[in-house]
């Protein structure tokens, strides 16, 4: 990949590229990397508005991505919690929410504890269905549900809030998402030590594409009239 960054480059100047570091070449990798993502995660950032698992290529490109928390620990900073609620502590690396399931302390017919539906709900929603009978967090014989609010950091760590009506407790919060990528590092001096993209090889392109243009614009050179046009990437 920096290898034909370079390439691509040094084609870009017409007088021949002065030549990068391994540190500016990881630098733009990464930051490309991270555009990627963000990019092709949301399907309003894209001219196709296809997001993440909405076509083969956009589920595949961001898979190995995918991380399963496991049982996720209550943080030990619960200050500013609202009524009912508990904060949770996300992983290190977390960077968007997949999947969430929340088990609560009553039992289902089978006698096993009951998965209850998450809501992600804003603080204006908050306010406004707390006291809805129908809109709430429940638990009945059947069905359960409980809210899941934004909060911020604890020393770095993200949080999450869950919220109950009070008559019945979480058991167990865990959630597959989306990490961060491990930034792309560039070592020609000692190849064993390189940190590759970690995205499906086909990406690897579009990515490449992304770091040119970044470093294009940081030196203010103009782009490729024939560049590839990554918003319509398939």
């Amino acid at each position: 990949m920096a290898d034909k960054l370079e390439f691509l480059l040094d084609r870009a100047n017409s007088f021949g590229s002065p030549g990068y570091t391994d540190g500016e070449l990881s630098s733009a990798l990464s930051s490309a990397q991270i555009q990627y993502v963000k990019r092709f995660f949301n399907y309003k950032n894209n001219t196709h508005q296809t997001g993440f698992e909405e076509t083969e290529a956009r589920g595949q490109g961001l898979s190995a991505l995918i991380q399963d928390s496991g049982p996720l620990a209550p943080s030990a900073n619960q200050a500013g919690i609202l009524p009912n609620g508990t904060f949770y502590d996300l992983p290190e690396d977390f960077m968007f929410t997949i999947y969430e399931l929340v088990f609560i302390d009553r039992p289902d017919c089978d006698g096993n504890l009951t998965e209850a539906g998450v809501k992600v709900v804003s603080h204006d929603e908050y306010s406004l269905f707390k006291g809805n009978y129908y809109k709430r967090p429940f638990a009945n014989n059947i069905h359960a549900g409980v809210f899941r609010m934004y909060f911020s950091p604890d020393n770095g760590i993200k949080r999450h809030e869950i919220l109950t009506d009070g008559t019945f407790s979480v058991d167990s919060y865990r959630m597959r998402y989306l990490k961060n990528p491990v930034d792309i590092s560039v070592n020609r001096a000692d190849p064993a030590s390189q940190i590759s993209c970690e995205l499906d090889d086909f990406t690897h392109e579009v990515i490449v594409d992304l770091a040119r243009d970044l470093m294009l614009e940081t030196v203010k050179e103009q782009k490729l009239d024939n560049e590839i046009d990554i918003e319509n990437f398939e």
